[in-house]
């Protein structure tokens, strides 16, 4: 029997925010669902004059990977909590039937504005993982103390749209042996603007295409790569918390974290301080 439908592979990227999926026709009503034709091959599309959710996930938690099916070889627009949301539409022929889409709930990179030195500046951000955080394309340009990585809102070395990452939001890109976590994320050595370092990409349907570049400390070389930045947990009294990894042309290990005096200074690489960001909002002024 040929497959009639298609299926929507949602991945809901963060574990706050909103996330009603709506489906629209080409005439402007809603998906309800699927009725199949008597007596033939076939469905009818089942529409409504009201909004009618085919996917729904509360606000908290739930991050994850969903399959719901929809219409095939019809146009069909696609919202994410309202009709101001439109995440995209289809070509008039519709989705192909038997094959997956991935779609994402929300945008998982952007750009966002930070406050540097007195200035305005736009800096890249991207998500790498279902639920994690949205971290900065580059670090902040000087290395600096503890005590200035952790201040907060308006004084945050970027202002208060940026903060430096907690263990909690960088906990998932390593496993128990204090290896990358290679379920999310795959690494790759490289030399990049005159720094030795790892490029990391996402590993996850909607994030394969994702990549951040963290970069080793100034005695790097090929055959060893070293770096650290700042996190932003006292997890011993007086002494601030690092997040370490070292490695060569073909392998990545991770600290996971350990103290560091206060006062020493070392990276920090920013993250979005926002929770949700929805469709249309992935550039942040």
């Amino acid at each position: 029997m040929d497959a009639k439908v298609a299926v929507l592979r949602i991945v809901k990227v963060d574990n706050y925010g909103p996330c009603d999926i709506y489906l629209k026709t080409a005439d402007g009503k809603y998906v309800s669902g699927l009725k199949a034709k008597q007596n033939e091959a076939g469905y009818d599309v089942v529409k409504s004059d009201t909004k009618v959710s085919v996917f729904h996930k509360d606000s908290n938690g739930n991050a994850g990977i969903y399959y719901v099916i929809v219409p095939a070889g019809v146009k069909i627009s696609v919202y994410n909590t309202n009709d101001e949301n439109h995440i995209k539409t289809t070509k008039a022929a519709g989705l192909t039937a038997g094959r997956y889409y991935t779609l994402t709930t929300g945008p998982t990179t952007g750009t966002a504005t930070a406050t540097i030195n007195g200035k305005t500046e736009k800096i890249g951000w991207v998500q790498m993982w279902i639920g994690g955080p949205r971290f900065a394309t580059e670090n902040v340009a000087n290395e600096m103390t503890w005590f200035e990585a952790i201040k907060k809102g308006d004084e945050y070395v970027w202002g208060a749209k940026w903060h430096t990452a907690s263990v909690d939001e960088v906990k998932s890109m390593y496993d128990n042996s204090s290896m990358l976590n290679t379920e999310i994320l795959k690494s790759t050595y490289e030399y990049k603007n005159d720094k030795h370092g790892y490029t990391l990409t996402g590993k996850q349907p909607g994030y394969t295409d994702n990549t951040i570049f963290i970069i080793g400390n100034n005695t790097s070389y090929e055959g060893f790569i070293n770096g650290k930045f700042w996190l932003s947990d006292e997890l011993t009294k007086g002494y601030g918390t690092t997040f370490n990894f070292y490695g060569d042309a073909n392998n990545l290990f991770i600290h996971q974290y350990s103290t560091e005096p206060n006062f020493s200074k070392h990276h920090v690489r920013p993250v979005l301080t926002i929770s949700t960001v929805l469709w249309g909002e992935q550039n942040i002024q």
